[in-house]
């Protein structure tokens, strides 16, 4: 994990952008928190009855299986230092690899998160994260690794999804099937699962920023079916890529003011996965450090133009993208970065939190509280850290 930050990023905006922000994306506006240090914590939380939850993830978590959720209005945190994990690996666990599904699920907030799997295996395996129907993501500051079937698929209509400073890897090596075509299937990012879903056109509209396809990855930075997706001051370090943008059927991909660092990236900086890719696509590259500029079409559509959609994510020069991703990106994020900077925390019931916070309360010019008043109120942790509490 990167080390920790001591603040954000000049470039980082702490908030949604993209199409996160078109979509509207707000999360659980930090009600009705609880932490989770388990398996079933975890699950009863995503599932909660609750309109809106807010889930702090605390030290490791083992998957017993991948969760399915269909709960929206959620924002999770992962504290610092803990993780999401799932190790199966081998085809008699397949079905209960992977990490998080999300179906038909609206509205969710990820931050400092880290998904970690077993390995590439694809055997019918399981993702990371898998967006299914899915709409308003915002996806901030995570780490996935090893997924593995891949790291994270965004399929069947997902909309307004963006990621910011989230760092994509495989750290451990491939597990081959014995078939040839899947003998190493790191294959990272996936947006639009099949040539024939002409109804995921006009959706699967992503947004990735100061994002980092690191070592291991090698193909699906991201691969692209239907979709509008903004890849903007993004880092490509892998020394075993085969492709970094994989230029899908009816895909629309703009991207700005990337790196390309390694070798291996800059040789093979995309690629058409298929025969029916080529009958429909645009792809344009500008601005890049390690790549010169793309402009490749086909078909009757014009151009995706991000500038057109939103305005809010800011996008500076190619050549400080290295220095500024590999610091910042990942699951950097302190505690009081999570709880404090730019965040209230609301909650009707503070008593989920006592395995986090402590239960002492001020107003807000530090007087000392028997009980939680109307308003604003200060709930002070064991170290120090403070959040603002609305009951």
């Amino acid at each position: 994990m990167p080390a920790l930050c001591e603040d954000f990023s000049v470039y980082d905006a702490n908030k949604p952008v993209g199409w996160a922000a078109v979509g509207k994306t707000t999360g659980s506006q930090d009600k009705n928190p609880v932490t989770v240090t388990t398996f079933n914590e975890l699950k009863n939380a995503l599932n909660s009855k609750e309109s809106q939850r807010t889930i702090y993830i605390s030290g490791e978590i083992t998957m017993e299986q991948r969760l399915y959720v269909k709960n929206g209005n959620l924002t999770i945190y992962g504290l610092p230092g803990s993780k999401l994990v799932n190790p199966k690996n081998t085809k008699a666990e397949y079905n209960k690899s992977g990490v998080l599904y999300f179906q038909d699920a609206k509205n969710v907030i990820f931050r400092n998160v880290v998904f970690s799997c077993g390995g590439a295996f694809d055997i019918g395996g399981y993702d990371c994260l898998c967006l299914e129907s899915c709409d308003n993501f915002w996806i901030d500051h995570c780490e996935f690794y090893d997924g593995m079937d891949g790291n994270v698929d965004i399929v069947e209509g997902t909309d307004h999804v963006t990621f910011t400073w989230c760092k994509f890897g495989y750290k451990l090596p491939p597990i081959s099937t014995g078939k040839e075509e899947a003998a190493d299937h790191r294959f990272t990012n996936l947006i639009g699962n099949n040539d024939g879903m002409t109804s995921d056109n006009g959706h699967l509209r992503v947004t990735f920023s100061n994002c980092w396809w690191s070592e291991g990855c090698v193909e699906r930075m991201p691969r692209v079916r239907f979709g509008q997706v903004h890849v903007a001051n993004c880092l490509y370090s892998s020394t075993v890529t085969n492709y970094c943008f994989g230029v899908g059927y009816m895909s629309k991909i703009y991207a700005e003011g990337n790196a390309f660092v390694s070798d291996a990236a800059k040789n093979n900086i995309w690629k058409f996965p298929n025969t029916k890719s080529q009958e429909a696509h645009h792809f344009k590259l500008v601005n890049s450090a390690g790549a010169a500029d793309i402009d490749i079409a086909q078909g009757s559509e014009s151009h995706f133009d991000p500038s057109k959609a939103y305005s809010d994510v800011v996008v500076y020069g190619a050549e400080l993208v290295e220095a500024t991703v590999t610091k910042y990106a990942g699951a950097t994020l302190t505690k009081e970065q999570l709880t404090t900077r730019g965040n209230t925390t609301a909650t009707d019931d503070v008593k989920e939190t006592t395995t986090a916070w402590g239960k002492e309360y001020y107003t807000i010019d530090g007087k000392i509280l028997t009980t939680p008043q109307r308003g604003i109120n200060i709930l002070k942790s064991a170290d120090g850290i403070t959040i603002k509490v609305a009951k």
